[in-house]
């Protein structure tokens, strides 16, 4: 990484519902009861660009976009609980932050627990990758719901608000096998890295705080940090789900050493119990 990405961004990592389903298909020796899997949303403020999220969790959206069939399945299968005090919209009030102070949303990847809340913010746009939306597009409304994306989620004017992560330029990851990122706000202090498998393309971010040093968020590159710490990747039946297991693999497999690495970041998943009761709750990003 540039010394330019060596900007501290303060940052928050925020609750927003969870949903239940086996532990042992999010990681291989799990347990077969359901256990909670909550929704983090990433809450960074920087210096020039102001309020980024990555990801808004789950939202009222949700429950209207899965009233009817098939989309409904979905509810059935990954039961879902938003208690009032976690929805995203209160959670950032009670900061000071309205819906219009958001400037950027960087979006993991289309799945409804990532984007649910897209349509409470509508100044700002959304950085994103191609690939996962348009096949998804060519999908009838089974196979859409059966990938888990909801076309109601995405605001009317979505395209219009988008920026594709690959057109950007790219800039050098903080770890030489790691290649090259996107750099997403043009100064190298917050850079976007595909991690595909989970689905067609997954945008992951990197950046540097005073608290943690740096941080990688991960999306659902991997369901829990346990998983990485003790290379025990998804049961198979979540790989029937997967756009493409053996990409998921090498993306596992990537974390996996890099979590097990002296230069290891602070890694995210963005369901992982542990990881929100280990740095989840701060309030460093506020406004008066």
């Amino acid at each position: 990484m540039t010394e330019r990405a060596a900007i501290p961004l303060r940052f928050d990592l925020l609750r927003v519902g969870h949903c239940g389903h086996p532990e042992c298909i999010a990681m291989r020796g799990g347990r077969w009861n359901s256990v909670e899997f909550p929704a983090l949303v990433g809450l960074i403020d920087h210096p020039r660009e102001g309020l980024v999220l990555y990801d808004t969790g789950y939202s009222r959206h949700f429950h209207r976009a899965t009233r009817s069939f098939p989309e409904c399945l979905y509810r059935l299968v990954t039961p879902v609980s938003l208690p009032p005090e976690e929805e995203l919209l209160c959670q950032l009030e009670d900061r000071g932050i309205r819906a219009g102070d958001i400037g950027t949303i960087v979006i993991s990847h289309f799945h409804a627990d990532h984007v649910a809340g897209l349509r409470d913010f509508p100044r700002a746009r959304f950085v994103a990758t191609r690939a996962e939306k348009m096949e998804n597009e060519r999908r009838g409304r089974f196979g859409r719901a059966r990938r888990a994306y909801l076309r109601e989620l995405l605001p009317d004017d979505f395209e219009a608000r988008a920026i594709w992560a690959p057109d950007l330029p790219e800039t050098p990851m903080p770890w030489p096998e790691w290649g090259r990122g996107w750099d997403l706000l043009g100064d190298g202090s917050l850079v976007g890295v595909n991690l595909p498998g989970h689905v067609a393309s997954q945008l992951g971010i990197v950046f540097s705080t005073e608290e943690h040093g740096q941080v990688f968020l991960v999306g659902d590159a991997s369901w829990k940090i346990e998983a990485l710490a003790e290379n025990r990747p998804p049961g198979r039946v979540a790989y029937t789900l997967f756009a493409d297991g053996t990409s998921y693999d090498r993306t596992f497999a990537a974390l996996r050493d890099l979590h097990a690495s002296p230069l290891a970041p602070l890694i995210v998943p963005s369901h992982c119990h542990t990881t929100w009761r280990r740095v989840g709750g701060t309030r460093h990003v506020h406004r008066a």
